[in-house]
């Protein structure tokens, strides 16, 4: 009756190690973060331009609306492999103390010999975006002194929220409604360890279109990322 060979105890250890590195299998745990960030939302400037009405092809009455800067606040929460370098971040953010500028122009037509002039009125209403993104995470392998950096591309949706007017408005203009788009994110940032603390720092595009136009907000911020797995 023929035996099984076994290895002996200390060479089954030494190819078990071999096998499973004691460090390899720690790395090999999933990492939670959680990521509170403050920051500034650049929008693009142009939002929309509407018209009201023409006269020989030519414009007599239209609106134009462009964003203003506003503080940025927003909560991410991160999910990876440390070892494999590759993060998952789902993230809500929200803008506060945001403003939207519309102007209001009208053509006056010539009256006797004085020529046409423009009218414009001036309208300014509160405005708020809000975000919900999911981000891939893909750090380089470059480390410079305590700077880790990164890419970063997802998607997600965007609700543009509009209050009423600041003024009563008198005038025919065209001011925008709230709603609902979806977005796609590009950027990066950096990993920046510093007593014992990782901060984030990041900027990034969210690309969407709204009322016919191309977006292109920018969202700079920077938050501090608690391992909590």
């Amino acid at each position: 009756m023929s035996r099984t060979p076994r290895l002996p105890p200390a060479l089954a250890l030494v190819a078990l190690v071999l096998l499973f590195p004691p460090n390899a299998r720690a790395q090999e745990g999933i990492t939670v973060r959680i990521i509170p960030r403050f920051g500034l939302l650049n929008p693009d400037d142009y939002f929309y331009e509407e018209f009201v009405s023409f006269a020989e092809d030519t414009p007599t009455e239209w609106t134009t609306g462009s964003l203003g800067r506003a503080a940025y606040a927003g909560l991410g929460v991160e999910v990876g492999l440390e070892d494999r370098g590759i993060f998952l971040r789902g993230e809500l953010g929200r803008s506060f103390e945001g403003w939207l500028s519309a102007v209001h122009g009208y053509v006056q037509p010539r009256i006797f010999f004085d020529p046409p002039t423009i009218i414009n009125t001036w309208i300014d209403v509160p405005a708020a975006l809000t975000f919900a993104t999911v981000q891939l995470i893909l750090p380089t392998r470059l480390v410079f002194w305590r700077f880790r950096p990164y890419f970063l591309l997802g998607g997600g949706g965007k609700w543009y929220e509009f209050d009423d007017p600041t003024e009563p408005v008198t005038v025919d203009a065209i001011l925008p409604s709230n709603g609902f788009t979806l977005t796609a994110d590009l950027g990066g940032g950096i990993y920046l360890d510093v007593l014992g603390l990782t901060f984030d720092l990041q900027a990034r595009d969210t690309l969407n279109r709204y009322w016919g136009k191309n977006q292109n907000d920018l969202v700079f911020s920077g938050g501090i990322a608690w391992q909590v797995y």
